[in-house]
């Protein structure tokens, strides 16, 4: 997180997510599922990208994989 420089207060930055298997911006975060293209998804534990089904890791940072 970043702070403002008028004040202390941390500044959340959001990371664009998006489907690994249609490539469609994944809208509300931390779905169990792709909106436009319905594929269920995984999720890094660590940096929270979506990553394809059959990942043993991700592929990003080397993360464990949850199913949400």
């Amino acid at each position: 997180m970043k702070e403002s420089k008028g004040s202390k207060e941390p500044i959340s930055v959001e990371k664009k997510r998006f489907c690994p298997y249609c490539e469609e911006e994944i809208m509300l975060a931390m779905l169990p599922y792709c909106q436009p293209c319905g594929v269920t998804l995984r999720y890094c534990s660590q940096c929270q990208i979506a990553v394809p089904r059959e990942a043993e890791t991700c592929p990003q940072c080397g993360g464990k994989l949850e199913d949400k």
